[in-house]
């Protein structure tokens, strides 16, 4: 059937889950070359341009999505998760367009939200759900396994709803914490709604936002009386029908965010999350510099992440150190035309093809880890900062450049740093992230230092610091819990 537009559309959606994002652009180019109509190819030709780095290109397509699909709320979740990696879009746009989805796709949903049974006695058990399509090997996995393994059962049950489609031995592991394991895969928003009464969760947890397969409109039937987001998305839901987002006051200072999310921020202590690191993690390397003779800096972060704004930086950081490397690693490289783009951005900037090193994604998660011992000095992105590979390379022993914006997502990196009390190597303006990498590269001393002292550091600090975390989070469960409770 050489004119059927899904057969192409679908292998365009495997190649992009490949990473071969130039075939795949192909595949879905004619998919909608067969049919102009085509909304669910439109959105994917949106996940190949967003995966190359293209952010403007990938906007374009959401919204053609969105335009041939009136009711194509995954189309529009894509959009506003696209937005978040633009430096070009003020907070204040992205947080009107994330009401427009609310308006468009959750309001009319309220008129299901029932009245609650739920006991509303301060100091009982409490039954708590956690929502994710990422109960699987995922960064999300690596912050929600602390806080499931340690909660207090006397005082709180334990529920996970797990939407994963490829379930995993960390799958298993995430399970296995749980009193209560509910696969609602391919299960309808309504009746997952019921189980969930049935069950008369408390305080249900979204661990997704916008981000893929995620089951937002779930909690706009609102099936528990306190409903929260947390870890997943850093930006507003944009739905009334979530009460809170759980965050801190690094990444969202009191004045300076709050008005840009629909929900109510709940600031913990210290971190707005724990950081698990793998059982297996390799030991952390001798300086690579030592025996290379030159600084590696690098990036692991989502291709998506690497903004215009980021290359120029890291341009200028590579002429100012003299025989500098710089590698990057990302599942998108997987394909040779991205990989030639990224060469040809630092080429036009006078910067040696033989300075950069590009790698792609690999399934073992040991090899990964391994790959950082390459490594000299991170380098976060922005305005879209890195979280899991952030944590990973300063547990692997790497000092990471942040770069603080004014925005949650831009405002991660500021927080790991300070919960570990590395607040030197944070910046507030793009010539002083360069300046700090610069200085931090000509400083072989204090890179060795570093790379003697950061693995404890992590250890000692909040940031892995799993017990004091969720003493902390249970806190902010039964105030907001007692809150309701007093509540008409």
């Amino acid at each position: 059937a050489p004119n059927l537009a899904m057969s192409y559309n679908n292998i365009g959606v495997i190649l992009l889950e490949k990473g071969k994002l130039d075939e795949a652009k192909k595949y879905c180019q004619k998919a909608i070359e067969l049919n102009p109509t085509f909304a669910d190819a439109h959105n994917n030709l949106g996940c190949v341009f967003k995966d190359k780095g293209q952010i403007d290109e990938a906007e374009i397509w959401f919204r053609r999505a969105i335009r041939t699909k009136q009711d194509f709320s995954t189309a529009y979740s894509n959009l506003l998760l696209a937005m978040e990696y633009n430096a070009h879009h003020d907070p204040q746009f992205i947080y009107i367009e994330h009401l427009n989805f609310s308006k468009r796709f959750a309001e009319h949903l309220y008129s299901a939200i029932c009245a609650y049974k739920n006991d509303r006695d301060p100091n009982r058990k409490l039954k708590i759900g956690y929502v994710s399509p990422d109960f699987k090997r995922h960064p999300v996995a690596c912050f929600i396994g602390p806080v499931l393994s340690n909660h207090n059962r006397e005082r709180f049950e334990v529920f996970c709803y797990s939407d994963v489609l490829i379930e995993d031995e960390v799958t298993k592991r995430i399970e296995a914490y749980t009193e209560q394991w509910r696969n609602i895969l391919g299960i309808s928003d309504e009746k997952v709604a019921e189980l969930m009464r049935t069950d008369e969760i408390d305080l249900l947890v979204d661990l997704a936002g916008h981000t893929a397969n995620n089951r937002i409109l779930l909690f706009a039937r609102k099936p528990a009386p306190i409903q929260i987001t947390w870890i997943g998305y850093p930006a507003t839901t944009g739905l009334s029908a979530i009460d809170y987002k759980i965050v801190d006051m690094y990444t969202d200072p009191a004045g300076m965010t709050d008005q840009f999310y629909t929900e109510k921020l709940i600031r913990l202590p210290h971190c707005f999350l724990c950081y698990l690191p793998e059982s297996d993690s390799p030991e952390v390397s001798e300086l690579p510099a030592l025996t290379t003779g030159y600084i590696t800096f690098g990036s692991f972060n989502a291709f998506a992440k690497l903004s215009p704004e980021v290359f120029t930086a890291w341009t200028n950081i590579l002429k100012a150190v003299p025989n500098s490397h710089l590698l990057i690693k990302s599942k998108s490289l997987s394909d040779k035309m991205v990989c030639d783009y990224v060469i040809d951005i630092f080429n036009k900037k006078g910067i040696d093809r033989k300075r950069i090193e590009l790698l792609s994604w690999v399934s073992s998660t040991r090899e990964h880890l391994n790959t950082y011992h390459k490594i000299d000095i991170g380098l976060d992105t922005f305005p879209y900062n890195g979280t899991t590979t952030t944590c990973e390379a300063m547990w692997m022993g790497i000092p990471v450049i942040t770069l603080a914006g004014n925005t949650h997502a831009s405002r991660v990196g500021l927080s790991l740093l300070s919960n570990i009390g590395l607040q030197e190597l944070i910046a507030t303006t793009n010539e002083e992230y360069v300046e700090k990498a610069v200085n931090l590269g000509s400083d072989l001393e204090r890179l060795q230092s570093f790379r003697n002292r950061l693995r404890n550091m992590m250890k000692n600090s909040p940031l892995t610091n799993s017990k004091q975390f969720i003493e902390d989070l249970e806190l902010c469960y039964r105030k907001i819990w007692e809150t309701w409770c007093k509540s008409i």
